[in-house]
């Protein structure tokens, strides 16, 4: 087999190491699973060339391969506001402020027609994003998270219990540099909030989450109290990867 590669320049290159990737041919309708990939030595003699034993490709040998292959996170300097940045996941936090709402009336619901457009004040929250998925959570106290913050429910229709965004109109920002994230909250805000995703409970409020909507209508902070906290931490929440839309997390008391 020839294989030719324009890099730019002249160089020699040499096959040095071969990655082999498992699989089976079919499995319950999902073809080609790979269930593990070896690596192996490239050994050259006068018979040409040949793979020596193999050793079990682990995840951080796959990380370093990765950053051999120059795939690293670009330099960025990174704001206060960005909590965890890895070359799959950014991790940050919002300041409480004021947003203007969209709410779906395609019911041609008279309360969500008159919500709709208004801007409201919000809880400092919290967004994780893994390649298109998004995630949020609400914080309590308006300072910056630790490892150990307990996390609060996202106060907004389209969310689930582990806090994944069902993105519905938003539009997914295609640039993954940490300049992102005011599209990311900007699309998150300026798409229309359209289902509650049958959590069990959103809100402290006796009116529920929307009753407590319209009642924040021209206020000008959100008030903590509201907030339903789940029992997990800042950390426990970056290090879920959980995409199966499930509503199993009970709120804490």
């Amino acid at each position: 087999m020839n294989t030719s590669v324009n890099i730019g320049s002249s160089q020699d290159f040499r096959l040095s190491r071969a990655l082999l990737v498992y699989g089976t041919s079919s499995y319950q309708g999902f073809p080609y699973r790979h269930p593990f990939a070896s690596l192996h030595e490239v050994i050259h003699d006068d018979k040409g060339a040949r793979l020596a034993a193999g050793q079990l490709m682990t995840v951080q040998m796959l990380a370093d391969l990765m950053i051999g292959l120059g795939r690293l996170v670009p330099i960025e300097i990174l704001p206060e506001r960005i909590l965890v940045r890895t070359d799959e996941m950014m991790v940050w936090w919002a300041p409480a402020r004021e947003h203007v709402m969209f709410f779906s009336d395609r019911g041609n619901d008279f309360v969500l027609k008159k919500m709709n457009g208004k801007r409201y004040p919000h809880p400092p929250l919290v967004f994780k994003v893994r390649g298109n998925r998004l995630w949020v959570r609400a914080l309590k106290q308006a300072k910056r998270p630790n490892a150990e913050t307990r996390m609060c429910v996202a106060p907004y229709w389209n969310c689930y219990d582990n806090g994944e965004v069902c993105t519905g109109s938003m539009k997914i920002p295609r640039e993954k540099s940490v300049a992102a994230i005011e599209v990311w909250q900007q699309s998150f805000f300026q798409s229309e909030f359209t289902h509650s995703s049958a959590m069990r409970q959103q809100a402290r409020f006796r009116g529920g989450l929307l009753g407590m909507w319209q009642s924040l209508e021209r206020k000008k902070e959100f008030p903590g109290k509201y907030l339903v906290e789940v029992p997990e931490t800042l950390s426990q929440f970056v290090n879920n990867h959980d995409h199966s839309k499930r509503n199993e997390i009970q709120p804490g008391p």
